[in-house]
């Protein structure tokens, strides 16, 4: 078995507070929406606040079971704020030109959500702006890509002072995927949707690049973008040098040949005793055999999604010799079995 890379990519903490606020009003509890997450909905209330990708991919896992609804990635999407994404937005409606506010995105927009890059081109009479993921995101992809494709549309539109609702969309949504069963309820709402295609874009005519927005402000923008660019600092900072010990813990739980490091291993790695190891990860608010777990539930979801891959492999790579023992750890960590898990993935449509 290959070596399973740890992913550590966030997003921030009002996509699942969007997330748990629709599902409450669909009649859903916050317990069962946040199962597994290790998430409460006093942490997502955090105004700058980031959660990881697994964190909120377990979430929409869960929202997708309890409500069977597959179309509620474009219901948030739909109702993404302008508000929602911190300076990132408030640089977008104090940028001049739609070409600008764009351009700002593509540059910015990672500091929000760092699962995407984005890159925009004009071709003949279309500015095409494409979606890249920096990770793969296995079983929900197309769900993701429908709700941030969406999303962006919304916040493009609300940017230039648009109601498509009213007047319509001018943009075009290309997915490489096929139609799922939920877009025909809700095609009057969205951009049309093209499916099957080679990438995941967003068309507009070109000619709107220089539309101006009447939310304009220079000194508003440079505001913007010294609080962004004060972001990518930080980020690269944390990158290059993370001083948390369950960081770096973190880092190196990998797993080979269907095994992880034991404590001991990983102390050795760490140049620290045992004990020392423990004690710091217990000053941090964590211990080793969580940051074991989390490891094994990400790796596990990616593994499962690989429909290739039997249960019993995918319990045997991340160093399960007994399928029952798999099971019954999986299901404390997500609120379902392996098998369940699985099948809610093929239900929820193609991918």
């Amino acid at each position: 078995m290959s070596q399973i890379a740890p992913q550590s990519l966030t997003i921030p903490t009002s996509y699942g507070q969007s997330l748990l606020t629709l599902m409450r009003e669909r009649g859903h509890q916050e317990a069962d929406v946040l199962a597994g997450t290790q998430l409460t909905a006093v942490q997502l209330q955090a105004p700058r606040g980031q959660i990881e990708g697994w964190q909120y991919a377990v979430a929409l896992g869960n929202a997708l079971r309890l409500d069977g609804d597959a179309g509620l990635a474009y219901e948030l999407g739909l109702r993404s704020q302008v508000t929602k994404h911190g300076f990132v937005g408030f640089g977008l409606i104090s940028c001049g030109t739609l070409r600008e506010a764009i351009e700002f995105s593509e540059r910015y927009f990672k500091t929000r959500v760092s699962t995407f890059t984005s890159e925009v081109s004009v071709v003949g009479d279309q500015a095409i702006i494409s979606l890249r993921e920096t990770v793969p995101m296995g079983a929900q992809r197309s769900l993701v890509m429908d709700m941030v494709l969406v999303e962006l549309c919304s916040l493009f539109a609300r940017v230039l002072g648009l109601e498509p609702g009213v007047s319509g969309w001018t943009s075009e949504i290309w997915v490489t995927y096929p139609e799922p069963a939920a877009y025909a309820r809700f095609k009057d709402k969205l951009p049309l949707f093209r499916f099957n295609q080679a990438a995941e874009q967003i068309r507009i005519p070109a000619r709107m690049l220089d539309e101006p927005i009447a939310t304009a402000d220079t000194v508003s923008m440079q505001l913007a973008i010294d609080r962004c660019e004060q972001d990518i600092a930080n980020q690269i900072a944390k990158q290059v040098v993370d001083q948390t010990t369950a960081s770096q813990v973190t880092a190196r739980m990998q797993c080979r040949d269907g095994r992880y490091p034991d404590i001991a291993a990983m102390a050795q790695a760490l140049l620290l005793s045992e004990r020392t190891l423990k004690r710091r990860l217990q000053d941090e608010g964590t211990g080793f055999q969580t940051l074991l777990d989390k490891a094994r539930y990400q790796d596990s979801m990616r593994l499962l999604a690989n429909r290739s891959l039997a249960i019993k492999q995918v319990a045997q790579a991340v160093g399960y010799e007994d399928p029952a023992n798999f099971a019954r750890a999986f299901s404390k960590w997500s609120g379902s079995s392996p098998r369940a898990w699985r099948q809610q993935q093929d239900a929820d449509g193609p991918i």
